[in-house]
């Protein structure tokens, strides 16, 4: 119901974001909708969904007959509670040198999802002190793909797999203690995307070929407890420097390129932390439901 109340909303189209303010009835019937920061516009917008909603019979203003709460699908009922739920901060960073009137001051959240299993793989398989490996695919192809990406403005797009032209990422081991394993994470990526989309048709479909690239360094730290299969600590610090601009990133009025900064740590399990990551439906995962 909410896509295809969406459909007639403000970008009036089928597919791509929906991103926004929408004011309807308990019916579905949709009475105003807006995608604005300006706080008067998104007044104006619920204003006019006010006035409808008095212009509306009774019966378009209650839920209808036979109305069922059960929702038949939703991403977060793949929420792997007992995985790794990682929760980011992105935002812009200075040039080098510092020009303060091309940093921008939005930021962005994100949310990583690994199951129980996948989270496993970020443990050496070796418990031993100076111990380094390099960390599997299915991690990387994560990571790489759907989660380094130039969405500190708006919602960027993902990377197809061949379009990863670099990725490093290694655990050393730097200390146990007792059932503690204590190890360092260090990497490094380069993804670049030129010409033609290779996703396939799907909500995230640009309507134009592509021509943008995000190269990044990164260095982080995480406490992992073998007895009871739970990481205690986890801190990932990214760097990133983005060039060109995508369809829906917000990039489109400003430089050509530029750098960001990201940081993940452990997200608390708690229902405000319960969202989807913005790619999971292109999550390579068997225990993703799908609708």
């Amino acid at each position: 119901m909410f896509q295809q109340m969406a459909n007639k909303g403000h970008y009036r189209k089928e597919g791509g974001t929906r991103q926004g303010i929408y004011i309807c009835s308990a019916s579905g019937t949709l009475l105003s909708s807006v995608n604005s920061l300006n706080p008067e516009v998104v007044l104006e917008a619920i204003q006019k969904g006010l006035d409808n909603w008095n212009n509306l019979p009774k019966a378009k203003r209650i839920l209808p007959n036979g109305f069922s709460k059960i929702i038949e699908h939703r991403w977060e009922y793949s929420f792997p509670i007992d995985g790794l739920i990682l929760k980011g901060a992105k935002a812009d960073l200075l040039t080098d040198p510092p020009k303060f009137s091309e940093r921008g001051s939005r930021w962005n959240m994100d949310h990583v999802w690994f199951s129980k299993e996948e989270a496993k793989l970020w443990i050496p398989k070796n418990i031993i002190k100076g111990e380094v490996q390099e960390i599997p695919d299915i991690i990387k192809d994560r990571l790489f793909r759907f989660h380094l990406v130039d969405n500190v403005r708006g919602q960027s797009l993902p990377f197809a797999p061949q379009e990863i032209k670099r990725s490093n990422l290694q655990a050393e081991v730097t200390e146990i203690h007792e059932s503690d394993i204590i190890f360092r994470i260090t990497g490094n990526s380069l993804a670049v995307a030129k010409g033609p989309w290779l996703l396939g048709e799907n909500d995230w479909t640009p309507s134009n070929e592509l021509d943008h690239s995000i190269e990044t360094n990164i260095l982080g730290k995480a406490v992992y407890n073998n007895n009871e299969e739970i990481f205690k600590e986890f801190e990932l610090v990214v760097l990133g420097k983005w060039i060109g601009k995508t369809q829906n990133n917000g990039r489109h009025f400003g430089a050509e390129n530029g750098n960001i900064g990201i940081i993940y740590n452990l997200a608390e399990n708690i229902n405000e932390n319960r969202i989807a990551p913005p790619f999971v439906d292109l999550y390579n995962a068997d225990w993703i439901a799908r609708p």
